[in-house]
Protein backbone atom coordinates (compact mmCIF):
# COMPACT_ATOMS: atom_id res chain seq x y z
CA UNK A 1 0.00 0.00 0.00
CA UNK A 2 1.33 3.75 -0.80
CA UNK A 3 2.30 6.12 2.43
CA UNK A 4 -1.04 8.20 1.33
CA UNK A 5 -3.46 4.85 1.82
CA UNK A 6 -1.84 4.55 5.28
CA UNK A 7 -2.14 7.76 6.57
CA UNK A 8 -6.35 8.00 5.47
CA UNK A 9 -7.75 6.29 8.74
CA UNK A 10 -5.65 8.82 10.86
CA UNK A 11 -7.57 12.20 9.76
CA UNK A 12 -10.90 10.76 10.56
CA UNK A 13 -10.16 9.11 13.76
CA UNK A 14 -8.29 12.65 15.24
CA UNK A 15 -12.12 14.92 13.90
CA UNK A 16 -14.20 12.07 15.76
CA UNK A 17 -11.71 12.20 18.67
CA UNK A 18 -11.74 16.35 18.85
CA UNK A 19 -15.69 16.19 18.48
CA UNK A 20 -16.11 13.75 21.43
CA UNK A 21 -13.85 15.68 23.47
CA UNK A 22 -15.83 19.04 22.41
CA UNK A 23 -18.89 17.74 23.21
CA UNK A 24 -17.90 15.49 26.93
CA UNK A 25 -16.10 19.32 27.89
CA UNK A 26 -19.34 21.18 27.10
CA UNK A 27 -21.21 19.22 29.42
CA UNK A 28 -18.65 19.43 31.69
CA UNK A 29 -18.93 22.88 31.81
CA UNK A 30 -22.50 23.36 31.21
CA UNK A 31 -22.93 20.92 34.53
CA UNK A 32 -20.13 22.99 35.86
CA UNK A 33 -21.72 26.51 35.43
CA UNK A 34 -25.06 25.61 36.52
CA UNK A 35 -24.10 24.30 40.04
CA UNK A 36 -21.40 27.42 39.61
CA UNK A 37 -24.70 29.82 39.57
CA UNK A 38 -26.85 28.14 41.90
CA UNK A 39 -23.78 28.25 44.44
CA UNK A 40 -23.52 32.04 43.51
CA UNK A 41 -27.43 32.15 44.28
CA UNK A 42 -27.17 31.05 47.54
CA UNK A 43 -23.93 32.37 48.39
CA UNK A 44 -25.40 36.76 47.48
CA UNK A 45 -28.88 35.62 49.18
CA UNK A 46 -26.94 34.36 52.15
CA UNK A 47 -25.00 37.59 52.12
CA UNK A 48 -28.24 39.73 51.37
CA UNK A 49 -30.62 38.28 54.92
CA UNK A 50 -27.11 38.36 56.73
CA UNK A 51 -27.07 42.39 56.25
CA UNK A 52 -30.69 42.59 56.50
CA UNK A 53 -30.55 41.75 59.80
CA UNK A 54 -27.39 43.14 61.09
CA UNK A 55 -29.62 46.49 59.62
CA UNK A 56 -32.65 45.69 61.83
CA UNK A 57 -30.46 44.70 64.69
CA UNK A 58 -28.74 47.60 64.25
CA UNK A 59 -32.13 49.73 64.12
CA UNK A 60 -33.77 48.01 67.12
CA UNK A 61 -30.33 48.79 69.46
CA UNK A 62 -30.93 52.32 68.69
CA UNK A 63 -34.71 52.61 69.58
CA UNK A 64 -33.54 50.88 72.76
CA UNK A 65 -30.58 53.84 73.07
CA UNK A 66 -32.92 56.50 72.36
CA UNK A 67 -35.39 55.21 74.38
CA UNK A 68 -37.95 54.89 71.34
CA UNK A 69 -41.14 52.42 72.33
CA UNK A 70 -41.36 49.32 70.11
CA UNK A 71 -45.31 49.78 69.67
CA UNK A 72 -47.35 52.68 69.35
CA UNK A 73 -46.53 55.58 70.59
CA UNK A 74 -49.18 57.90 73.05
CA UNK A 75 -49.76 60.17 70.97
CA UNK A 76 -50.94 57.85 68.37
CA UNK A 77 -52.83 55.65 70.44
CA UNK A 78 -54.86 58.99 71.31
CA UNK A 79 -55.26 60.04 67.89
CA UNK A 80 -57.75 57.49 67.53
CA UNK A 81 -59.96 59.42 70.50
CA UNK A 82 -59.60 56.29 72.67
CA UNK A 83 -62.80 56.61 74.79
CA UNK A 84 -62.96 58.08 78.56
CA UNK A 85 -64.72 56.32 81.82
CA UNK A 86 -65.82 58.25 84.16
CA UNK A 87 -66.36 55.56 86.88
CA UNK A 88 -69.76 54.33 86.60
CA UNK A 89 -70.54 51.43 88.80
CA UNK A 90 -72.49 50.03 85.33
CA UNK A 91 -71.52 46.52 84.18
CA UNK A 92 -73.20 47.69 80.46
CA UNK A 93 -71.23 50.74 80.57
CA UNK A 94 -67.72 49.51 82.14
CA UNK A 95 -67.74 46.34 79.56
CA UNK A 96 -68.31 48.23 76.14
CA UNK A 97 -66.19 50.91 77.74
CA UNK A 98 -62.95 48.02 78.03
CA UNK A 99 -64.20 46.48 74.06
CA UNK A 100 -63.42 49.75 72.67
CA UNK A 101 -60.03 50.64 74.46
CA UNK A 102 -59.44 47.31 73.13
CA UNK A 103 -60.41 47.44 70.01
CA UNK A 104 -57.96 51.15 70.04
CA UNK A 105 -55.13 48.65 71.12
CA UNK A 106 -55.80 46.53 68.23
CA UNK A 107 -55.32 48.48 65.38
CA UNK A 108 -52.78 51.03 66.87
CA UNK A 109 -50.73 47.82 67.02
CA UNK A 110 -50.24 49.02 70.42
CA UNK A 111 -47.42 46.74 72.57
CA UNK A 112 -48.73 44.44 75.21
CA UNK A 113 -46.78 46.39 77.91
CA UNK A 114 -48.39 49.81 77.13
CA UNK A 115 -51.81 48.46 77.66
CA UNK A 116 -52.81 49.34 81.33
CA UNK A 117 -50.29 52.65 80.82
CA UNK A 118 -52.25 54.00 78.08
CA UNK A 119 -55.87 52.00 79.02
CA UNK A 120 -55.98 53.76 82.24
CA UNK A 121 -55.14 57.45 81.40
CA UNK A 122 -58.05 57.87 79.76
CA UNK A 123 -60.58 56.82 83.61
CA UNK A 124 -61.81 60.07 84.71
CA UNK A 125 -63.53 61.03 88.06
CA UNK A 126 -63.90 58.37 90.23
CA UNK A 127 -62.59 55.74 88.46
CA UNK A 128 -59.23 57.86 88.38
CA UNK A 129 -59.60 58.27 92.15
CA UNK A 130 -60.47 54.43 92.49
CA UNK A 131 -57.17 53.40 90.24
CA UNK A 132 -54.75 55.52 91.99
CA UNK A 133 -56.06 53.72 95.32
CA UNK A 134 -55.32 51.15 94.16
CA UNK A 135 -52.08 51.79 92.57
CA UNK A 136 -51.01 52.88 96.35
CA UNK A 137 -52.50 49.96 97.94
CA UNK A 138 -50.32 47.48 95.74
CA UNK A 139 -47.57 49.59 95.13
CA UNK A 140 -45.89 51.43 91.93
CA UNK A 141 -43.85 48.44 90.95
CA UNK A 142 -47.04 46.16 90.81
CA UNK A 143 -48.69 48.79 88.99
CA UNK A 144 -46.16 48.97 86.89
CA UNK A 145 -45.55 45.23 85.92
CA UNK A 146 -49.36 44.54 85.79
CA UNK A 147 -51.15 42.93 82.41
CA UNK A 148 -53.94 44.30 81.17
CA UNK A 149 -56.45 40.86 82.22
CA UNK A 150 -55.18 41.36 85.65
CA UNK A 151 -55.97 44.80 85.44
CA UNK A 152 -59.57 43.95 84.10
CA UNK A 153 -59.98 41.79 86.72
CA UNK A 154 -59.84 44.31 89.85
CA UNK A 155 -61.39 46.65 87.13
CA UNK A 156 -64.40 44.77 86.50
CA UNK A 157 -64.70 43.52 89.87
CA UNK A 158 -65.45 47.04 91.82
CA UNK A 159 -66.87 48.45 88.63
CA UNK A 160 -69.21 45.56 87.94
CA UNK A 161 -70.55 43.81 91.29
CA UNK A 162 -72.04 40.83 91.04
CA UNK A 163 -75.28 42.22 92.58
CA UNK A 164 -75.41 44.42 89.54
CA UNK A 165 -75.14 41.73 86.95
CA UNK A 166 -77.85 39.71 88.83
CA UNK A 167 -79.97 42.34 88.44
CA UNK A 168 -79.49 43.23 85.16
CA UNK A 169 -80.55 39.55 84.19
CA UNK A 170 -83.85 39.64 86.48
CA UNK A 171 -84.30 43.33 84.11
CA UNK A 172 -83.53 40.66 81.33
CA UNK A 173 -86.00 38.02 82.00
CA UNK A 174 -88.79 40.69 82.73
CA UNK A 175 -88.19 43.07 79.64
CA UNK A 176 -91.29 43.79 77.41
CA UNK A 177 -91.53 46.47 74.86
CA UNK A 178 -93.57 49.74 76.06
CA UNK A 179 -93.48 52.13 73.83
CA UNK A 180 -89.85 51.42 72.40
CA UNK A 181 -89.12 51.74 68.84
CA UNK A 182 -87.28 48.12 67.60
CA UNK A 183 -84.14 49.87 67.54
CA UNK A 184 -84.21 51.04 71.01
CA UNK A 185 -85.84 47.72 72.53
CA UNK A 186 -83.50 45.52 70.41
CA UNK A 187 -80.65 47.54 71.60
CA UNK A 188 -80.90 47.12 75.47
CA UNK A 189 -82.12 43.36 74.77
CA UNK A 190 -78.55 43.17 73.47
CA UNK A 191 -76.81 45.27 76.00
CA UNK A 192 -78.68 42.87 78.74
CA UNK A 193 -78.21 39.78 76.90
CA UNK A 194 -74.58 39.63 77.28
CA UNK A 195 -74.78 39.43 81.04
CA UNK A 196 -77.00 35.95 80.69
CA UNK A 197 -74.37 33.63 79.05
CA UNK A 198 -75.55 30.99 81.96
CA UNK A 199 -79.22 31.53 81.33
CA UNK A 200 -79.53 31.77 77.51
CA UNK A 201 -77.51 29.37 75.87
CA UNK A 202 -78.55 28.45 72.59
CA UNK A 203 -79.87 30.75 69.71
CA UNK A 204 -83.17 29.20 69.86
CA UNK A 205 -83.81 30.43 73.86
CA UNK A 206 -82.50 34.10 72.21
CA UNK A 207 -85.45 33.64 69.64
CA UNK A 208 -88.02 32.90 72.47
CA UNK A 209 -86.52 36.13 74.94
CA UNK A 210 -86.81 38.37 72.15
CA UNK A 211 -90.39 37.28 70.73
CA UNK A 212 -91.63 37.44 74.67
CA UNK A 213 -90.12 40.60 75.21
CA UNK A 214 -92.00 42.50 71.99
CA UNK A 215 -95.53 43.82 72.05
CA UNK A 216 -98.68 41.89 71.25
CA UNK A 217 -99.14 44.01 67.75
CA UNK A 218 -95.73 42.46 66.88
CA UNK A 219 -96.13 39.01 68.50
CA UNK A 220 -99.75 38.35 66.57
CA UNK A 221 -97.88 38.01 63.39
CA UNK A 222 -95.01 36.38 64.63
CA UNK A 223 -94.31 32.87 65.02
CA UNK A 224 -91.14 32.06 66.93
CA UNK A 225 -90.01 28.78 65.92
CA UNK A 226 -90.02 29.39 62.54
CA UNK A 227 -86.73 31.51 62.98
CA UNK A 228 -83.25 30.10 63.57
CA UNK A 229 -81.38 32.83 64.34
CA UNK A 230 -82.00 36.37 66.49
CA UNK A 231 -80.97 38.48 63.67
CA UNK A 232 -83.77 37.12 61.74
CA UNK A 233 -87.08 37.47 64.02
CA UNK A 234 -85.08 41.39 64.84
CA UNK A 235 -85.46 41.89 61.29
CA UNK A 236 -89.03 40.63 60.79
CA UNK A 237 -89.69 42.56 63.90
CA UNK A 238 -88.45 45.63 61.76
CA UNK A 239 -90.40 45.00 58.91
CA UNK A 240 -93.80 44.49 60.68
CA UNK A 241 -92.71 48.18 62.22
CA UNK A 242 -92.79 49.69 58.77
CA UNK A 243 -96.05 48.45 57.91
CA UNK A 244 -97.81 49.53 60.90
CA UNK A 245 -96.63 52.82 60.82
CA UNK A 246 -97.73 52.55 56.55
CA UNK A 247 -101.17 51.70 58.75
CA UNK A 248 -101.42 54.37 60.57
CA UNK A 249 -100.57 56.92 57.47
CA UNK A 250 -103.35 55.38 55.13
CA UNK A 251 -106.17 55.96 58.63
CA UNK A 252 -106.49 51.84 59.23
CA UNK A 253 -104.68 52.29 62.60
CA UNK A 254 -104.49 54.64 65.35
CA UNK A 255 -101.10 56.22 65.81
CA UNK A 256 -101.51 55.45 69.69
CA UNK A 257 -101.70 51.70 68.98
CA UNK A 258 -98.24 51.70 67.28
CA UNK A 259 -96.10 51.39 70.21
CA UNK A 260 -98.38 52.77 73.18
CA UNK A 261 -96.07 54.71 75.85
CA UNK A 262 -97.27 54.15 79.38
CA UNK A 263 -96.35 57.46 79.94
CA UNK A 264 -98.69 59.30 77.51
CA UNK A 265 -101.89 56.85 78.20
CA UNK A 266 -104.93 58.44 79.93
CA UNK A 267 -106.15 56.86 83.30
CA UNK A 268 -109.74 55.03 82.36
CA UNK A 269 -112.02 54.15 85.13
CA UNK A 270 -113.64 51.08 84.76
CA UNK A 271 -116.46 53.11 82.71
CA UNK A 272 -113.32 53.50 80.04
CA UNK A 273 -114.11 56.90 81.10
CA UNK A 274 -110.71 59.68 81.94
CA UNK A 275 -110.87 60.15 85.50
CA UNK A 276 -109.17 63.07 87.52
CA UNK A 277 -105.71 61.76 88.87
CA UNK A 278 -106.36 63.02 92.48
CA UNK A 279 -109.69 61.95 93.51
CA UNK A 280 -110.53 59.37 91.05
CA UNK A 281 -114.28 60.96 89.93
CA UNK A 282 -115.30 61.24 86.23
CA UNK A 283 -114.88 64.17 84.44
CA UNK A 284 -117.90 66.70 84.09
CA UNK A 285 -118.95 66.50 80.68
CA UNK A 286 -119.56 70.94 81.22
CA UNK A 287 -116.39 71.95 82.96
CA UNK A 288 -113.67 69.04 82.18
CA UNK A 289 -112.71 68.42 85.53
CA UNK A 290 -113.48 65.57 87.85
CA UNK A 291 -115.62 66.21 91.01
CA UNK A 292 -118.52 65.08 92.67
CA UNK A 293 -122.02 66.47 92.38
CA UNK A 294 -121.62 67.47 88.41
CA UNK A 295 -124.59 65.21 87.80
CA UNK A 296 -128.00 64.94 88.89
CA UNK A 297 -130.07 62.15 89.23
CA UNK A 298 -131.72 61.80 86.37
CA UNK A 299 -128.43 62.12 84.51
CA UNK A 300 -128.69 65.96 83.60
CA UNK A 301 -126.17 68.41 83.77
CA UNK A 302 -126.22 70.22 87.10
CA UNK A 303 -125.28 74.24 86.43
CA UNK A 304 -121.94 75.09 87.61
CA UNK A 305 -122.32 77.72 90.39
Amino acid sequence: MSKGNNNDPVPTSTEQMKEIIAEEVGKAIEGSLSGFIDKIQSTVLSLVEERVKRLEDTVNLMKDKTGERKGCSYKEFMACKPPIYNGEVDPIICQRWISDVEGVFERTHCDVGDFVAYGTGQLRNQAKDWWDNKKREMGAEAARVMTWDEFKVLFLKHHSPKAVINRIKEEFIQLRQKGETIDKITGIFMDKLRFCDELVTTEEQKIYYYYNMLSAEYREFMTPSKYETLTEIINTAREREIELKKQVERGERRTHDVNPSPTKKARMGESGKRVDAKGGSPSCKVCGKGHKGGMSFQGQAMPHM
